[in-house]
């Protein structure tokens, strides 16, 4: 079986597409085969935010949308986000946005799952909790607890698995898959190598050693992004040839 693919406009470099615009990238998607794209909040340059006009260019071009925002769900205090939250969910409604992603953040010991529940039953779109570079937000034993405590309470929150991201937090993926798999609705797909002691984002395939390990730990077909930089002279070709690779995985 294969997935569906989408591209995080971020591939194509954080500049270029503040310059050009990510409308100018989901053309580059489209043309390359891809099911669909994530819009970065980030990368918006000024205001007010393009958002009626991605969501019809993307449905014109038969392209899904993914919104993600730099956002942790719980501030360092360890309050929950609710009013930004919400602020969010509007700008992935006005997307017609099909998911929102978002991290952690300081999630508190014993957190109102019933708080939660409410304000997530409300949103336009299916909530996606990420594990990010951070030591509150992308570490195994606090992200797994925390979505472990929500099923338990009733409340089913789905993840974003970045294999990448593992690497910045000292975490093995393998170790993290095998824990929670059972909650991970979309994939990251990336590498991470370390290079003159710093870690480097790097493409992620078929011949990966990891790649049998984490799909093969996932139900199949589950959607997957293309989350390392794209390059090369003909950039249509460039991404097609990655969105082919991620599919069959």
């Amino acid at each position: 079986m294969t997935g569906r693919v989408f591209i995080a406009l971020s591939a194509f470099g954080a500049e270029r597409v503040r310059l050009l615009g990510q409308a100018a990238f989901l053309a580059v998607a489209a043309a390359a085969g891809a099911d669909g794209a994530e819009i970065r909040r980030e990368l918006f340059d000024g205001r007010p935010l393009p958002l009626g006009e991605l969501r019809a260019f993307a449905a014109a071009l038969g392209l899904g949308i993914r919104y993600s925002v730099p956002f942790a769900l719980y501030g360092a205090d360890g309050r929950l986000g609710a009013e930004e939250l919400a602020g969010y969910a509007d700008e992935a409604g006005r997307l017609g946005a099909e998911a929102l992603k978002v991290s952690l953040g300081h999630a508190p010991a014993a957190p109102d799952f019933a708080e939660l529940a409410g304000i997530v039953a409300g949103l336009p779109c299916p909530l996606l909790i990420e594990n990010d570079q951070t030591p509150e937000g992308g570490r195994l034993a606090p992200l797994a607890a925390f979505i472990e405590g929500a099923a338990a309470s009733g409340l089913s929150l789905a993840l974003t698995f970045d294999i990448g991201n593992w690497r910045y937090t000292g975490e093995d993926a393998t170790a993290a898959i095998g824990r929670l798999a059972p909650h991970v609705a979309y994939v990251h797909c990336k590498t991470a190598a370390e290079r003159d002691g710093r870690l480097d984002v790097e493409p992620f395939g078929p011949a990966s050693d990891l790649a049998p390990v984490i799909f093969g730990a996932l139900t199949p077909g589950l959607p997957r992004a293309v989350e390392f930089p794209i390059a090369g002279d003909d950039l249509v070709a460039a991404t097609r040839h990655h969105v082919t690779q991620l599919a069959t995985l």
